[in-house]
């Protein structure tokens, strides 16, 4: 068939005439038109705008070739967009009111999974404070031949996840109380002890920070959770 030759002001006024465009630009374009079919599985499609050739592509209707294909298709002249889903169970945006209420149900949506990430917290929070008291409950002193160093315990969990144990000792780092422990036998109850029983409850590295009764640090381990073994950073 004899090739006819169109020029078209707007390409996009051919493809989706029945849309309106709430901003753009106009040029002149020339486009090939020359009796093009499109062939799906065997079956010749129908198009409500003629197919025609453009800078060596070939355009079709979006929404026609979509149908066909079991594909959903709606315009939002708000934003410019083609929304395309090929689930139907899903449903997809008709108008701008139905995108609209879409917006909403996305928005509650977030909402809702930021509710549940903040009882996650609450719960966290929780178990936090109860492992704080069943270390103060239980592994407030630890005695080391006739000395006894007594410590109060507080628990925190960090931005990056890692369990922060704060031990406020009864006592003063220069004292013999704290200078004469074994201190191979005193990381041995930090890490068997304390350590064991945060990673029952959260399975994290634990940083731990020892201080005497003027707040003056004496010590300062890290707990690794993967290779469950305790390194001293930092022993007065």
């Amino acid at each position: 068939m004899k090739k006819r030759i169109l020029c078209l002001t707007f390409i996009l006024t051919l493809l989706c005439g029945t849309l309106a465009f709430s901003s753009g630009y106009s040029r002149s374009i020339t486009a090939y038109f020359s009796n093009i079919k499109v062939s799906l599985n065997g079956k010749t499609l129908n198009f409500s705008n003629e197919p025609f050739i453009y800078a060596g592509s070939v355009y079709v209707p979006l929404r026609d070739v979509s149908e066909s294909l079991g594909v959903n298709v709606a315009w939002d002249d708000r934003n410019n967009t083609v929304y395309m889903h090929n689930d139907s169970s899903l449903g997809y945006p008709n108008s701008s009111s139905e995108i609209e209420m879409l917006k909403n149900q996305l928005k509650a949506k977030d909402a809702e999974i930021e509710r549940l990430k903040n009882d996650d917290d609450d719960d966290d929070d929780d178990d936090i404070d109860d492992l704080e008291d069943k270390l103060n409950d239980d592994y407030d002193r630890y005695r080391d031949g006739y000395g006894t160093l007594e410590f109060k315990y507080k628990v925190s969990q960090l931005s990056n996840d890692d369990i922060k144990v704060v031990m406020e000792g009864d006592f003063d780092r220069t004292s013999r109380y704290w200078r004469d422990r074994n201190d191979s036998d005193f990381r041995d109850f930090i890490e068997d002890k304390v350590c064991d029983e945060i990673t029952d409850e959260f399975r994290e590295d634990i940083q731990i920070y020892i201080y005497d009764e003027d707040d003056d640090k004496c010590a300062e381990y890290e707990y690794d959770y993967s290779d469950r073994d305790l390194d001293k950073e930092y022993e007065y």
